[in-house]
């Protein structure tokens, strides 16, 4: 018999208006929240990179090789922050990736030769990749986990706001001057690290013996429902990165300046600032999987329809599809990790999500790039298949058989 999922709302939440759970949070959420505003309005560097290192006279394929260099550092990032922030505390381990970030943009910056750019990208991907297990984690530590959807809700509402008016403000940035994107994401990388550090509790932290990873992985792999979404949310963003890569370039192909390129990428962030929590608390309510897996396929729906586009009027539809996946599908995932991760282990769970961001990231961009110099047709129907598989992993037999 299957047992009742625990993220399912007792009465009490049911009952509540979206306002009054909102209200309930606890004040670390609101510290992440404006500390995460801050931050990701000043993630100029990484949406605007193909655009940079292209005009910077780059080919694909060493454009290609920088994502994948990126990815390799970012896969190091999640080794070594889910054991931190288990063995350390989140707190610690969010500054320590924030600050050490913000440097690596500068660092950036400033590599003026192909080799040099390969060891700044790999420190980037080291640095910024260790912040995001702890931040989950934390949030997991402090938030009763009927309200989980609803905090993780709130974060992506910061997160999405900041990117909105970040993209939009960069796509500008951009037009004077890209070394205004490397000090604006170095200035806003380090103004969180230190609000973090100063505001956010240490969360849960354990001893050296057991936050190592052996004991962690053989659970993970003993978890079939978790192995099933780490496989699930592996293809699924590969949807993700294609914005930042052959998304960004098609928009360019069309004949429009990067500020529109930034403008549309604005309009991904305000949709999830204002109608992702509302739609939240409709998955709330749902078997988390089947949520998780609507929105894994309207991702790459929405991605494959880029194939049509001969303007910007169907960009915007395939971006629209797109975010409608997105925000259907993120803020119930992370609640349903913090579900299948037992509390000692979260940092490494969440950790484990994050590889699943950086394989992608190794692999989707600069796949997305070479297909869509030589194959275009081929990347946005890849695009809809992966989409179509991931959502088919959530909702397959094996993962009823595995809940029984």
């Amino acid at each position: 018999m299957k047992p009742p999922n625990s993220t399912d709302p007792p009465d009490s939440i049911a009952n509540e208006t979206l306002a009054q759970q909102v209200r309930a949070l606890p004040r670390v959420v609101w510290v992440i929240f404006i500390g995460v505003f801050i931050h990701r309005f000043g993630t100029f560097v990484v949406p605007f990179l193909t655009l940079y290192l292209n005009e910077s006279g780059y080919s694909v394929g060493r454009i290609a090789w920088v994502f994948v260099i990126w990815a390799i550092g970012g896969i190091g990032a999640m080794i070594a922050g889910g054991r931190l922030s288990d063995l350390m505390g989140r707190k610690n381990t969010m500054s320590l990736a924030l600050i050490s970030g913000g440097i690596s943009m500068l660092f950036l910056w400033q590599a003026d030769t192909y080799p040099l750019l390969l060891v700044a990208v790999f420190f980037s991907g080291l640095t910024h990749g260790m912040y995001h297990p702890a931040a989950s984690s934390l949030l997991a530590d402090v938030v009763p986990a009927d309200r989980r959807v609803t905090a993780y809700g709130v974060v992506r509402w910061a997160i999405n706001l900041g990117f909105a008016c970040g993209m939009a403000a960069g796509g500008f940035l951009a037009e004077i001057g890209y070394k205004w994107l490397f000090i604006g994401d170095f200035i806003t990388s380090v103004t969180y690290g230190i609000i973090a550090f100063f505001l956010l509790p240490h969360g849960l932290r354990t001893t050296a013996k057991m936050s190592r990873w052996a004991p962690a992985l053989r659970d993970m792999l003993g978890n079939r429902r978790f192995v099933l979404f780490f496989f699930a949310n592996l293809l699924a963003v590969s949807s993700f990165f294609q914005w930042g890569s052959s998304g960004a370039l098609l928009i360019i192909d069309l004949g429009y300046p990067k500020s529109v390129y930034g403008w549309i990428m604005a309009g991904n962030g305000l949709l999830i600032a204002f109608l992702e929590l509302p739609i939240s608390q409709l998955g709330r309510k749902r078997n988390p999987r089947h949520v998780i897996a609507l929105g894994f396929l309207l991702c790459g729906v929405g991605v494959s329809l880029c194939g049509f586009a001969n303007g910007w009027v169907m960009i915007v539809v395939a971006v629209l599809v797109f975010t409608l996946g997105e925000m259907i599908s993120m803020p119930v995932s992370g609640a349903y990790v913090a579900e299948l991760a037992p509390e000692k282990m979260r940092g490494r769970y969440n950790a484990a999500v994050g590889l699943t961001w950086n394989l992608g990231h190794a692999i989707s961009p600069g796949a997305g790039l070479l297909l869509y110099k030589s194959a275009p047709n081929v990347l946005w129907v890849g695009m809809a298949l992966l989409g179509l598989v991931s959502g088919a992993l959530m909702m397959g037999r094996f993962n009823e058989v595995s809940e029984e």
